[in-house]
């Protein structure tokens, strides 16, 4: 784990290179593959696991101070395990946490898949959980914009480059006001590079996704307005106070923008 805050004040303090410490969670066997994550939730981090072999994927919720502990929120539906969490996001303005439920299969971590590839809305003020969406090749990044009336999930098909015919979109939804379920599934925005993967928004609606040549950014109407090219592919991103920080395989870039991410924060 890396604390932006530390960042932060390290490039404050200097033009030249930075060094910040690294800090290791021990977490417990029941956390198996981190994936995706979001935060702070209660003042904790909200992450969803792949699963590995036999050991079910959850929505797992960590404490991001010593001693690091974690707890298991979520690990089955319907008393089958899920496939293989890949991203997680809290519907803004609620506790809600939604997920998207691709599969490990094709990686050869997990079994065969038990459910459909979904994504899932949970309260875990009820522990009531359902599906919110289906009909996904591979359902893999989730966000919302800022008021929560809009949904977005990438479809990370074609990832390999192997399977062209295969989607690498990301669709947009309405999410019902009663139901909090997503309907009006209509196309975004279709990569032109690999295929989208973990989604964010910016407080202005702009839609950025990590994909085949690094992030690519679309307007709020799914126009491609740019791209952060980093000569290899992305497969997360986050926004922070000193600008957005883009995950690809061992490397992590931070590019300065004056663009600001919405508020991910759930008290």
């Amino acid at each position: 784990m890396i604390n932006m805050t530390e960042v932060d004040m390290a490039l404050a303090s200097t033009t030249g290179d930075v060094n910040v410490q690294v800090h290791m969670l021990d977490l417990p066997d029941t956390v198996q593959m981190a994936d995706g994550g979001t935060g702070p939730y209660k003042g904790d981090l909200l992450f969803v696991t792949a699963g590995r072999a036999l050991l079910p994927p959850s929505v797992v919720r960590v404490n991001p101070n010593p001693p690091y502990n974690a707890t298991v929120l979520l690990d089955n539906f319907l008393g089958r395990q899920f496939n293989s969490l890949d991203d997680v996001k809290v519907l803004p303005g609620t506790d809600i946490i939604y997920f998207t439920d691709p599969t490990g299969w094709y990686g050869d971590f997990r079994p065969e898949p038990m459910l459909p590839l979904q994504v899932y809305r949970f309260d875990p003020s009820t522990g009531q959980v359902r599906v919110v969406a289906d009909q996904f090749s591979f359902p893999n990044g989730i966000a919302f914009t800022p008021d929560g009336k809009t949904a977005f999930i990438t479809d990370t098909a074609t990832a390999g480059g192997t399977r062209q015919t295969f989607p690498a979109t990301i669709y947009q939804y309405d999410v019902d006001p009663s139901t909090q379920s997503f309907e009006n599934r209509r196309v975004f925005a279709y990569a032109d590079s690999g295929s989208p993967d973990g989604i964010q928004l910016d407080s202005k609606g702009n839609v950025y996704a990590g994909c085949g040549d690094g992030t690519n950014v679309w307007n709020p109407e799914g126009t491609l307005i740019g791209k952060f090219y980093i000569n290899s592919t992305s497969a997360q991103l986050i926004f922070t106070k000193s600008g957005l920080v883009i995950l690809s395989g061992t490397v992590m870039y931070l590019a300065n923008i004056q663009a600001q991410g919405m508020n991910l924060i759930t008290l």
